[in-house]
């Protein structure tokens, strides 16, 4: 997505619409339904900078960790905060920097919500927390334990 900063107000402008996810060479693995970006951006330009505030929002299809059903996922970047230095005569190429930030906001392992009884909503299954993640809770309370009684001399 290319913008002219001169084509930019005094006041700013608005940028809303939707790009296609093909221009950003984005790794989608096993994610089903994702072919859009939307964005609703504030563009503004004082000299040779410009400043891009805004969102990026998507829809789409993920395979739980869990279960390994597809879920539905939302991505929000509500962040979208960016300072540009532009000359006068080029045009300014966001793509880099939506295509960075929605790579940061996908989930490393998406996870379906278990209801009180670790009931997975898709596939039924019921996920009780092994002894081996008790154990890690045990080790993790350990080390705070031992780093809490540890005294600092000035």
């Amino acid at each position: 997505m290319k913008i002219d900063p001169r084509q930019i107000p005094e006041e700013g402008i608005e940028l809303t619409g939707s790009i296609p996810l093909s221009d950003y060479d984005i790794p989608i693995g096993g994610i089903r339904g994702w072919d859009k970006i939307e964005y609703r951006l504030h563009a503004t330009r004082v000299g040779s900078e410009v400043t891009i505030l805004g969102s990026l929002f998507s829809e789409f299809e993920i395979p739980c960790a869990r279960c390994l059903d597809f879920i539905p996922w939302a991505l929000e970047v509500n962040d979208f905060d960016h300072l540009c230095s532009v000359p006068d005569d080029t045009l300014l190429d966001l793509t880099p920097l939506i295509r960075e930030d929605i790579i940061l906001a996908l989930p490393l392992a998406a996870r379906c919500e278990l209801d009180g009884a670790g009931k997975c909503p898709r596939s039924g299954r019921v996920f009780i927390p092994s002894d081996r993640d008790a154990f890690a809770d045990k080790r993790r309370a350990t080390v705070w334990r031992d780093l809490d009684q540890l005294t600092t001399e000035n």
